[in-house]
């Protein structure tokens, strides 16, 4: 079926004026100032869009589809998300991932949540691995994993956590070598998620390790970054190359030591690493509360989607940021970051249909589009997911 949206102000992110889209078999086929009804054969649909904004659908580089936590005990594991927790919140592609707990999570059934997403109607992708060296796999190898499973585009590793591995130069360069390679032979972007956590190291094995070896700072996605201690760090590898991600804080969390998304958006573009900084946010994750030896849990929350849409929020209102600027990590960044760029992260004629429409004022989400599916309409969910 066609999918008509009349009269939006249009963000490609970049901003385009007042336009009409035409969406068929899932992909954006056509962009004009006015694509009239007449022209369209057999069964369509017609969205009124006047007084709202279509933006390309979130692209979420780091959730937790399965739950993540338990870190203080079996009950602090999270629960996993469910399909309108991502549309309700404009998320229409996302990328799983394990985090601290790799004993009661498996990358198996990360896996198997990563295939029911997409069944039920968005765009999911995983990374194989998890805090520690070596890995848990799939197949029983990271590069195997990386070229013969078409949702895995990386591999997770911590560095400067207690919680996580005893890392050293040469193991994470093993890890490089076998995520490079896999991702030549398969096409994919081929990464190293980072969790980067508190430590002493902050990102210094990294710098050695780029230092003497001949690997692209490209391969690392540091995330968690947009701390005071790790900030300076994060841009400096992002000026040698690598794209750096932000954990995105609701209204509802953040830290004495954290820097807002929107923030760390504005710094980004002030310091000329606007096209390398992503902001992404850890949903299904939890989020601990440390005392200040931090190695006790006195508080705990979880990481969910709309902070994705706080963040444009405080972009726009707390910042002084354009849209298109606020809109960029969350899009055409975050797209390139997994290998997407030809597809998703702008609304061009050929891309997929991943479209939210925006109240003009209040900046809410009112319509949720997914691979040309109205998934959220007025802004209630009209496609769950298969147990909701």
């Amino acid at each position: 079926m066609f999918v008509l949206i009349k009269g939006a102000e249009l963000y490609s992110p970049s901003s385009q004026g007042k336009k009409d889209l035409l969406i068929a078999g899932g992909k954006i086929v056509a962009i004009e100032n006015e694509i009239q009804e007449a022209h369209i054969y057999g069964n369509y649909k017609i969205i009124e869009a006047k007084g709202r904004l279509a933006v390309p659908g979130f692209v979420d580089t780091h959730q937790h589809f399965i739950g993540g936590g338990g870190e203080g005990s079996f009950k602090t594991r999270t629960p996993e998300l469910t399909l309108t927790m991502q549309t309700l919140n404009g998320v229409t592609t996302a990328m799983g991932l394990l985090g601290t707990d790799s004993m009661t999570r498996h990358v198996e059934s990360l896996y198997g949540k990563t295939m029911a997403f997409r069944e039920e109607g968005i765009s999911a992708y995983m990374i194989t691995g998890s805090y520690f060296i070596p890995s848990p796999t799939i197949t029983g190898s990271v590069d195997k994993d990386i070229t013969f499973l078409e949702p895995v585009v990386g591999v997770k590793l911590a560095i400067s956590d207690h919680r996580g591995a005893y890392t050293t130069v040469d193991n994470i360069g093993e890890l490089v070598a076998q995520v490079r390679v896999a991702g030549l032979l398969s096409g994919k972007a081929g990464i190293i998620t980072l969790h980067t956590g508190s430590g002493k190291n902050k990102l210094n094995q990294i710098f050695e390790l780029l230092e003497k070896t001949d690997y692209q700072a490209e391969r690392f996605v540091p995330t968690h970054i947009n701390r005071a201690d790790i900030w300076d760090d994060a841009v400096r590898l992002a000026k040698m190359g690598a794209i750096i991600d932000g954990t995105a804080i609701s209204s509802s969390d953040g830290g004495k030591n954290k820097i807002t998304c929107a923030n760390a958006t504005k710094r980004s573009i002030e310091q000329g690493i606007a096209d390398n900084f992503t902001f992404s946010s850890d949903a299904g994750g939890s989020l601990p509360v440390w005392d200040e030896s931090r190695l006790n849990i006195i508080g705990i929350g979880v990481g969910t989607p709309s902070s994705l849409l706080d963040e444009v929020k405080r972009g726009i209102y707390e910042e002084s940021l354009t849209l298109p600027e606020i809109l960029k990590p969350i899009t055409v960044n975050a797209a390139r970051q997994l290998g997407l760029s030809d597809s998703k992260g702008k609304i061009e004629t050929g891309f997929d249909a991943d479209i939210l429409l925006l109240d003009a004022e209040s900046l809410d989400i009112t319509h949720t589009i997914a691979n040309g599916v109205v998934m959220v309409e007025n802004g209630k969910a009209i496609v769950k997911g298969t147990f909701e």
